[in-house]
Order: structure tokens, then sequence, then C-alpha cells
């Protein structure tokens, strides 16, 4: 399959280039195997000549340098690099890697592998090797080949043409309704939760083929309300939702490969940080040998109780 890679940048040098550095050290990156696209936010606090110069001393190969001449916001930004390397230039799978994640070499090979061994089902939308799983190295080594269903935040995530174009028509009306007239900082809160409403008002679809097929008490919504006041209004939020109404659904691997450090930004601060579980990942520095090529589903936990995941 024809993949692509796209990262994201605005400000945060330093995070950044710890997200480049990273990059650097994976097989996959180096050996050129994977089309990196660097897309640059523009607009005030951007600092895009300074990213850009990382970019280039850093000597890891890339595909393009996509500087926006205005400030799209992340809305539009992350809905952007979809649509042009899906509708425009014809790619098969596309990896979104923002610029707060810090990948082990490991990260790339595990994540395709899963990605390959999720084509045979229909009904899987999204796959990602970053989770939350608490545990030192020992505790988490026999875990390594097992999958669970996820609502998590998508930090970094793969996801292929067939499950973007299932899901880019609500993508393409949220932007179209709430974030081209404003900045992404200032979108309509309120209306975009009635968006929602609304959107799960709509039947929700059956994808044909094989499928996962879950079994529904494994199967969290990943809003089960839908609060005027709390609820997200994020093009995350609103991706998570589509897949939901499409019936597709989310897995990753229970144990990460990849670390999350974005204590600071757009919708993170240290207190959310700590409250959403970050400063407790476990174990991810993995090697070569620890890299997992067959999957098995994961449903319960160790007390039989069945695992819960809602967006967060």
């Amino acid at each position: 399959m024809k993949t692509a890679i796209a990262t994201f940048g605005f400000g945060r040098p330093e995070y950044f280039s710890r997200m480049l550095d990273s990059l650097g050290r994976c097989p996959e990156i180096i050996d050129g195997k994977l089309d990196i696209f660097h897309y640059l936010d523009g607009g005030e606090g951007s600092e895009q000549s300074q990213l850009q110069t990382l970019i280039e001393e850093s000597g890891i190969p890339y595909h393009s340098i996509i500087s926006r001449t205005e400030n799209y916001g992340v809305g539009r930004q992350l809905i952007g690099a979809r649509r042009e390397i899906f509708d425009q230039l014809s790619y098969d799978r596309l990896i979104m890697v923002e610029n707060d994640i810090e990948v082990n070499p490991t990260y790339f090979t595990t994540l395709l592998n899963l990605s390959n061994w999720a084509q045979q089902f229909s009904d899987v939308g999204t796959v990602q090797a970053w989770n939350v799983e608490h545990g030192g190295e020992e505790e988490l080594r026999p875990c390594l080949n097992q999958v669970e269903l996820t609502n998590r935040h998508f930090v970094t995530y793969c996801i292929t043409k067939q499950a973007w174009n299932s899901i880019k028509p609500i993508l393409y009306d949220y932007e179209a309704k709430y974030l081209l007239k404003k900045s992404y900082a200032n979108r309509p809160h309120y209306r975009i939760r009635a968006f929602m409403k609304r959107v799960l008002r709509r039947p929700t679809n059956a994808p044909q083929g094989k499928k996962l097929s879950p079994p529904p008490e494994a199967i969290g919504h990943p809003f089960p309300k839908i609060s005027w006041r709390k609820a997200p209004t994020s093009q995350d939020a609103i991706t998570s939702l589509a897949l939901h109404q499409v019936g597709l659904v989310r897995l990753t691997t229970r144990v990460s490969h990849a670390f999350y450090f974005g204590e600071l930004g757009v919708h993170c601060t240290p207190e959310v940080y700590a409250e959403m579980g970050f400063d407790q990942q476990g174990h991810w520095q993995w090697k070569k040998e620890d890299i997992p090529e067959t999957f098995e589903m994961r449903y319960k936990d160790e007390s039989g109780h069945w695992l819960y995941s809602k967006y967060r």
C-alpha cells in the first residue's frame, strides 16, 4: 500500500524537534519507505522558518513541506492534510503524527503490521500503536500482541483511504459550517454540539464484508452524552463521532510504542495531562525483537470486566 506520513507543526520548536528526532531513528524513515509531508501552519507565533530549518538540517528524508500562508488552526490543518493526501494525491494509507509525540524505532513497523492485519476486517476505521497502559517492561512484554478498542485522543494513528472516504462527508460538512469563517480557537461550540446531536440522530451504517464484529458489550460510544457546556468540539471529536456513525471501530495495541509528552498545547495543561493519566504512561521503548507480527483482540480485563473507553 502506498503510505504517507503527515506531521504537524505550529510554534513549539522544542516539541517539533523532539518528534522529528524520534522519526529519524525509525528504519522505515531512514530507508525512505514512507513519504513524509510536513504541514506547518501559518500566522502569528507559527515560527515556520525555524521549523523548516529543523526539518532541512535534520537530514531526515521527506517528500514535501507545506507551509500555510495563514493560520488554518488545528481543525482545518488536519482535515486539509487528509484531503490532500487522499483526495488529491491518492495515497492508500496515511499515518498522522502530531508534534508532541515521540515514537520508538519499533513504532512504524508495529503500526503497519497492525494495519495490515486489520485490512481483513471491513469495520476497522483506524489503528494506532500509542496507548496509555500503565506498567513496566517485564509486566507489559507478555501483552505486546494484544489489541483493544479505543476512543482515546487522536495523537497519532493510521487510517486508510477507504475509511476516510466513509467519514469525510461528515468532516467536510463540519469544516464548511464551523471552521472556514472563524478561527479554530473561536469556533462556535454550542452550534457544533447541536451539529453533533443531529449527526447522532442519523441511523448508523453497517459495512459490508468480513467484519471484526466486536461484542456489543465491548463497543463504547465515544460520546455517551453531548453536554452543551463540556462536550469536545474539535475535529478529532468529530472524526471519532463520524467513525462511530459509519460503523467503524478504532483499534490500538494494548502496549504503547510511543510517548505523548504534550503537557502544554491548545487543548492541554499540566493539570489536564495528569487528569487524563498521561503522566502514568507505561514502558514504551521496545527493541526490534519485541515487534508483534500477529495480534489478538482483548475485550475484557483480568477480572473479566468489559473494557470501556470514551473519547478523552
